[in-house]
Protein backbone atom coordinates (compact mmCIF):
# COMPACT_ATOMS: atom_id res chain seq x y z
CA UNK A 1 0.00 0.00 0.00
CA UNK A 2 2.82 2.38 0.89
CA UNK A 3 4.50 1.43 -2.37
CA UNK A 4 1.50 2.70 -4.40
CA UNK A 5 1.54 5.93 -2.41
CA UNK A 6 5.18 6.60 -3.37
CA UNK A 7 4.59 5.67 -7.02
CA UNK A 8 1.65 8.08 -7.12
CA UNK A 9 3.63 10.85 -5.44
CA UNK A 10 6.54 10.46 -7.84
CA UNK A 11 4.11 10.46 -10.79
CA UNK A 12 2.58 13.74 -9.62
CA UNK A 13 6.01 15.38 -9.33
CA UNK A 14 7.04 14.15 -12.77
CA UNK A 15 3.83 15.49 -14.31
CA UNK A 16 4.34 18.83 -12.59
CA UNK A 17 7.83 19.05 -14.07
CA UNK A 18 7.01 17.86 -17.61
CA UNK A 19 3.60 19.40 -18.37
CA UNK A 20 4.80 23.06 -18.26
CA UNK A 21 7.44 22.19 -20.85
CA UNK A 22 4.75 20.96 -23.22
CA UNK A 23 2.67 24.15 -22.99
CA UNK A 24 2.94 26.51 -26.03
CA UNK A 25 4.62 29.42 -24.23
CA UNK A 26 4.58 31.75 -21.25
CA UNK A 27 1.14 32.75 -19.96
CA UNK A 28 -0.52 31.33 -23.06
CA UNK A 29 1.12 33.95 -25.30
CA UNK A 30 2.71 32.84 -28.53
CA UNK A 31 6.31 33.70 -29.20
CA UNK A 32 7.11 36.45 -31.69
CA UNK A 33 8.85 33.91 -33.90
CA UNK A 34 8.55 30.21 -34.59
CA UNK A 35 12.27 29.88 -33.97
CA UNK A 36 14.06 31.05 -30.86
CA UNK A 37 14.86 34.78 -30.84
CA UNK A 38 17.27 35.54 -28.00
CA UNK A 39 17.90 39.17 -27.11
CA UNK A 40 20.39 41.02 -24.92
CA UNK A 41 19.44 44.56 -23.86
CA UNK A 42 22.14 47.06 -22.88
CA UNK A 43 21.58 50.53 -21.44
CA UNK A 44 23.79 53.04 -23.24
CA UNK A 45 22.35 55.99 -21.33
CA UNK A 46 22.60 57.34 -17.80
CA UNK A 47 18.92 56.64 -17.15
CA UNK A 48 18.49 54.33 -14.20
CA UNK A 49 16.89 50.87 -14.83
CA UNK A 50 16.23 51.54 -18.54
CA UNK A 51 17.52 48.14 -19.72
CA UNK A 52 15.46 46.40 -17.03
CA UNK A 53 12.27 48.24 -18.02
CA UNK A 54 12.77 47.54 -21.74
CA UNK A 55 13.52 43.88 -20.96
CA UNK A 56 10.27 43.52 -19.05
CA UNK A 57 8.38 45.16 -21.91
CA UNK A 58 9.93 42.82 -24.50
CA UNK A 59 9.22 39.77 -22.33
CA UNK A 60 5.57 40.82 -22.14
CA UNK A 61 5.56 40.74 -25.96
CA UNK A 62 6.91 37.17 -26.06
CA UNK A 63 10.57 37.94 -26.76
CA UNK A 64 13.20 35.94 -24.85
CA UNK A 65 15.52 38.38 -23.10
CA UNK A 66 18.61 36.47 -22.00
CA UNK A 67 20.35 39.34 -20.25
CA UNK A 68 20.07 43.04 -19.56
CA UNK A 69 22.63 45.45 -18.16
CA UNK A 70 24.72 48.51 -18.86
CA UNK A 71 26.70 49.15 -22.03
CA UNK A 72 30.40 49.95 -21.80
CA UNK A 73 29.83 53.61 -22.73
CA UNK A 74 26.99 56.01 -23.54
CA UNK A 75 25.42 56.10 -26.99
CA UNK A 76 23.57 58.93 -28.72
CA UNK A 77 21.54 56.55 -30.88
CA UNK A 78 19.70 53.29 -30.20
CA UNK A 79 20.98 50.29 -32.14
CA UNK A 80 19.27 46.99 -32.87
CA UNK A 81 22.03 44.62 -33.89
CA UNK A 82 21.22 41.47 -35.84
CA UNK A 83 23.92 38.86 -35.20
CA UNK A 84 22.70 36.17 -37.65
CA UNK A 85 21.03 37.63 -40.77
CA UNK A 86 23.33 39.97 -42.70
CA UNK A 87 21.09 40.25 -45.77
CA UNK A 88 17.59 41.19 -44.62
CA UNK A 89 18.19 41.81 -40.88
CA UNK A 90 15.02 39.77 -40.28
CA UNK A 91 15.69 39.14 -36.59
CA UNK A 92 16.37 42.82 -35.85
CA UNK A 93 13.21 43.78 -37.74
CA UNK A 94 11.12 41.54 -35.48
CA UNK A 95 12.48 43.31 -32.42
CA UNK A 96 12.15 46.74 -34.09
CA UNK A 97 8.38 46.34 -33.97
CA UNK A 98 8.69 47.05 -30.24
CA UNK A 99 11.90 49.09 -29.90
CA UNK A 100 12.80 51.76 -32.44
CA UNK A 101 16.44 52.12 -33.43
CA UNK A 102 18.97 51.87 -36.22
CA UNK A 103 19.18 48.33 -37.62
CA UNK A 104 22.69 47.03 -38.24
CA UNK A 105 24.47 43.72 -38.70
CA UNK A 106 27.49 42.65 -36.66
CA UNK A 107 28.73 39.07 -37.17
CA UNK A 108 28.11 36.65 -34.32
CA UNK A 109 31.43 35.70 -32.75
CA UNK A 110 30.31 34.87 -29.22
CA UNK A 111 27.13 32.90 -30.04
CA UNK A 112 25.25 34.42 -27.11
CA UNK A 113 22.18 36.03 -28.64
CA UNK A 114 20.47 36.54 -31.97
CA UNK A 115 19.86 40.27 -31.39
CA UNK A 116 21.57 42.89 -29.23
CA UNK A 117 19.82 46.14 -28.34
CA UNK A 118 21.90 49.10 -27.22
CA UNK A 119 19.61 51.80 -25.88
CA UNK A 120 20.85 55.29 -26.71
CA UNK A 121 19.99 58.81 -25.61
CA UNK A 122 17.35 59.00 -28.36
CA UNK A 123 15.31 56.18 -26.80
CA UNK A 124 11.84 57.44 -25.89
Amino acid sequence: MLRFFWIGLISVFLLAAVVPLLWPSKNGKKSVTDERLDVIVLNGTKRHRLAYNVSQYLRSKGIDVLHYGNADTTYAQTFIIDRKDSVSLSNAKKVAKYVKGKLIYVPDTDNLATVYIILGQDYR
